[in-house]
């Protein structure tokens, strides 16, 4: 099984192997031996050099449909399903309608998967701009408001920008952030916490933590890439196994007929 893992932003060449060999922390021990990951950056849009440019609507705007096209080449070149590495999901119900793979986002699959682990869950954001009302708005999309908490999406205590240098070079410290806040969350009735960025999880999952005890109960810190990317491997297993069809092919995700395909990519004068 080939998975294709999309990045949201530019990739030196160079830079590739050494951010791979970091980003594989989410998953390696979740999927199966014979399942190839390979990750994919998106050919170009934003280059990670200033984390707020991903608050910008506008911005998020362009950044998507970069991200869409890496679904679809990833679905060209014969991969059997794809995740995106952001818990925004950016790009992942526009995908869906134009590819033929199984492709998953970290926010739905992990926030889905809380509500099999326990009763409620919350959410541990990052400290950005912004970052409030997409959580607020991607927990409304999938009709979880009644599985949060009471204030139920959190934050790191310092601001993302400032830190994430920091925390990359001692990913502890990412995981000794998230343990506070997480505690507040299980102090307030949380039975899951979902880490609600995919560079979150990655330093949690670097730090090896991945679950918290608070007075004798024991609560899953769940890296929502490791999620994301199970589900996919899971999803494929289905599929093939069974021919049962992923995802549902009614409404507006039946894929587009060619001419149509054509015509309409042509129209904004992209290949088809």
């Amino acid at each position: 099984m080939k998975i294709c893992l999309v990045h949201i932003t530019e990739m030196p060449k160079e830079f590739h192997d050494i951010w791979f060999s970091m980003v594989q922390q989410s998953f390696n021990k979740a999927l199966r031996p014979d399942t190839e990951v390979v990750l994919k950056p998106i050919r170009q849009g934003l280059k990670g050099d200033n984390v707020l440019d991903f608050d910008n609507p506008y911005f998020a705007l362009m950044s998507k449909k970069e991200i869409v096209e890496a679904f679809i080449e990833a679905d060209k070149e014969g991969f059997d399903a794809a995740c995106v590495h952001c818990f925004g999901d950016p790009g992942i119900k526009e995908a869906k309608s134009v590819v033929s793979i199984p492709i998953f986002g970290p926010a739905e699959s992990s926030m889905h998967f809380a509500c099999q682990l326990g009763r409620k869950f919350a959410i541990i954001g990052t400290n950005m701009p912004g970052q409030l009302a997409q959580l607020e708005e991607q927990v409304r999309e999938h009709g979880l408001e009644d599985r949060l908490i009471p204030n139920g999406i959190r934050f790191d205590k310092e601001p993302f920008a400032r830190v994430w240098e920091k925390w990359l070079g001692n990913p502890q410290l990412a995981a000794d952030g998230v343990a506070e806040v997480a505690r507040e969350c299980v102090a307030d009735g949380a039975d899951v916490i979902v880490l609600g960025c995919a560079g979150t999880s990655l330093l949690c999952s670097m730090a090896g933590f991945n679950k918290i005890t608070v007075d004798g109960q024991v609560v899953p810190i769940l890296d929502s890439v490791m999620v994301a990317m199970k589900t996919a491997e899971m999803a494929v297993d289905i599929k093939k196994g069974t021919g049962l069809p992923i995802p549902s092919r009614t409404r507006n995700y039946v894929l587009p007929s060619k001419e149509d395909w054509v015509r309409v990519r042509s129209n904004f004068g992209l290949p088809a």
